[in-house]
């Protein structure tokens, strides 16, 4: 079983994905006020990245070294972290395609997934379960 204090670690770590999502979805924000909630669950993130210079390199290099390479991390914590850079990784080359084709409905579904499998991961870690995402998940696993 997992302890509280790694389901909560794991928790934030996907506040990341989110964050990175929100650019896509700035479009919905003012259709869905609700939505704007998720600016305030990113927020630390985000004051994160915006107060280091090269902030999300040194986040993304933080996470991948400390935890997800530091074995004395507990597994969960690490397979969250993980997949949590992985998804942040396709939601970074997704944005490059974005630019070259730059098609607004499609940075809406790239929002409304990323939140679907936000909220996905988030409920399974606060059961204590790792989230079974697929593609991303096997890669985890090669990966740790």
């Amino acid at each position: 079983m997992n302890s509280l204090t790694q389901r909560i670690i794991s928790i934030i770590l996907y506040t990341l994905p989110l964050k990175a999502s929100i650019p896509f979805g700035l479009g919905l924000f003012y259709k869905i006020p609700f939505l704007k909630v998720l600016l305030f669950i990113t927020l630390p993130i985000a004051l994160l990245e915006k107060s280091l210079p090269f902030g999300s390199l040194l986040l993304f290099l933080l996470i991948l070294f400390g935890i997800v390479r530091n074995s004395n991390i507990p597994y969960f914590v690490r397979f969250n972290a993980c997949q949590a850079l992985l998804l942040n990784i396709a939601i970074i080359i997704f944005s490059y395609f974005m630019r070259i084709f730059p098609i607004i409905e499609l940075g809406y579904l790239l929002f409304i997934a990323s939140l679907a499998i936000s909220i996905f991961s988030i409920s399974s870690c606060i059961c204590g379960i790792e989230p079974e995402i697929p593609l991303i998940s096997k890669s985890v696993r090669m990966q740790i």
